[in-house]
């Protein structure tokens, strides 16, 4: 059954589990989009629920021409931010705090993506944003697309194309580099999440109390009961600051909350009494906005910064220039930039940034080494483990090519990264020499040959036999030794020809001159 066919049962019939159809096809996309925005399951749930609401209160005026998936993804994003507004005053004593805490967890792999999607969803137009939503975070394949917005299948590819470049122009101009290809994988893996369990059914039996017909008192009778339990701790708490009226308030609201769960309360005697609560909030409200003053002002007045944590918290910014300052190069040297970078987390990020300011070129090389390095043994621990499950599925027979490997990864790894990636050996596993077991696939070539290490990967582990530089001159001096009697090459047009991987005359020059061993890259 169709959406729009659900709609009209439960818009003419009242039907629930129609509406409870609609709910469980749908949850994890407004949860989801919820969730990207207002950064906390709880809040998320209740955006879900109001959502959900709204869909119950305008199932009758929804045209069949309105995609529900795009409607919902609107409504969804109007109500979080709504809701974003709401708890940014209560919040902003807790910030500091909160971005510390932050920083020390581990963001998704997609982070700086999922950070600015719902901002980027923003810039399209309604037929764009709608063919993204049913695509990607709905999961229709190209005809279905077609088939639900009234066009050929050739006509939704290029609309959700177009998008989808659109998307990550928005991206660039932010600073994140990332292909067209890699975002529509994103997001059509990471934009939806499941919905907590039981999500669902709340909402469902929440609606059942609105009804086709439903009244604005027995909607909001209907989000009272659906309050989760975050809310109704905020709601109490508000409440008792105020003392007297709003004490018996706050009273008023958990009753009906507790006691509405399994009753469809649509009498006068709940209308008047939610119309009353509803006009006392009015009244408090320039109340309410006193106290939080009076509390912002003692906050600030009995709790000075101490010394330390107003040290801790400059230290802390100025790591976050720095990170900024990182990423920006990579952004302006995209040849240094590779796709195991987004397997790093902040504490990643952090940890390279505590190294020290960065004034010069070398030193941006410096530390962008070795933020690949550590993205390189990420990707090489991943990797080793598919190499082996692979093995174990081909009776010991090694890939001809590392895109192989791609279903034998407990998680799905991004196709670029194994695509910088080419077999060392092929064949049977056992038949490869022992002293190569461990180098059975290695990067095609390093991202700066000057800086960063030969990355290797094997059965039984994975690592770097130092900086490639090393290995590319000592290479080339083997073969400049053969034809030149024993002799070692002295200047960079002697050994061009002969490196594996191309550097520049400058750079290569200077590591031939005599220097102090610490000065070699």
């Amino acid at each position: 059954m169709i959406d729009h066919e659900c709609l009209q049962q439960f818009a003419g019939a009242g039907s629930q589990p129609a509406f409870a159809t609609l709910v469980g096809r749908h949850i994890d996309l407004v949860y989801s989009a919820a969730l990207r925005q207002v950064r906390s399951p709880q809040l998320a749930e209740e955006v879900a629920q109001s959502v959900f609401l709204d869909l119950a209160r305008h199932a009758s005026k929804l045209s069949p021409n309105v995609s529900l998936a795009a409607w919902l993804y609107v409504v969804t994003r109007r109500t979080a931010v709504d809701v974003i507004r709401r708890e940014s005053r209560r919040q902003a004593r807790e910030r500091t705090a909160a971005d510390i805490a932050a920083m020390k967890t581990p963001p998704h792999a997609w982070s700086h993506v999922e950070r600015s999607l719902d901002d980027a969803m923003e810039t399209l137009n309604d037929a764009e944003r709608t063919a993204i939503v049913l695509r990607y975070f709905e999961n229709l394949t190209l005809r279905e697309v077609g088939d639900a917005l009234g066009i050929s299948e050739d006509t939704a590819q290029k609309r959700v194309s177009r998008a989808v470049e659109q998307l990550r122009d928005f991206f660039q101009r932010r600073g994140v580099a990332v292909s067209a290809a890699a975002l529509a994988t994103d997001l059509s893996a990471q934009a939806v999440q499941m919905a907590p369990a039981g999500l669902g059914t709340v909402i469902s039996k929440a609606t059942a109390l609105v009804g086709a017909t439903a009244s604005t008192a027995a909607l909001e009778t209907a989000r009272v009961v659906a309050m989760t339990t975050l809310q109704k701790s905020a709601a109490l708490v508000a409440f008792v600051a105020l003392a007297g009226a709003g004490l018996v308030q706050g009273h008023l609201i958990a009753r009906y909350a507790d006691e509405a769960v399994g009753l469809r309360v649509q009498n006068d005697r709940v209308a008047t009494e939610i119309r009353d609560l509803r006009l006392a909030r009015a009244a408090t409200a320039a109340k309410l906005e006193a106290v939080e003053r009076r509390i912002d002002a003692r906050f600030a007045a009995a709790i000075p910064v101490a010394p330390a944590d107003a040290a801790l918290e400059s230290q802390m910014r100025e790591w976050l220039v720095q990170v900024d300052r990182l990423k920006q190069f990579l952004v302006q040297r995209p040849e240094w930039d590779i796709p195991e970078l987004k397997l790093l987390t902040e504490e990643n990020w952090f940890n390279a940034a505590g190294g020290g300011r960065f004034e010069s070129e070398e030193q941006f090389r410096r530390a962008t080494a070795s933020l690949r390095d550590r993205a390189a043994g990420l990707a090489g621990n991943r990797i080793m483990k598919a190499l082996n499950a692979y093995l174990r599925a081909h009776d010991g027979v090694l890939p001809n090519s590392p895109a192989e490997l791609a279903p034998y990864f407990d998680s799905p790894m991004a196709p670029e990264i194994l695509a910088r990636y080419e077999m060392l050996q092929t064949g049977k596993a056992s038949e490869v020499p022992r002293g190569e077991t461990t180098r059975m696939l290695a990067p095609k070539a390093p991202a700066d040959v000057e800086f960063d290490a030969n990355f290797y990967v094997g059965t039984n582990g994975y690592g770097n036999n130092g900086i490639a530089m090393h290995t590319n001159v000592r290479e080339a001096q083997r073969q400049f030794a053969k034809t030149h009697n024993g002799l070692r090459a002295t200047t960079a047009e002697q050994l061009m020809p002969l490196l594996k991987w191309p550097v520049s005359a400058a750079a290569l020059q200077k590591y031939l001159d005599p220097q102090p061993p610490s000065g070699r890259p």
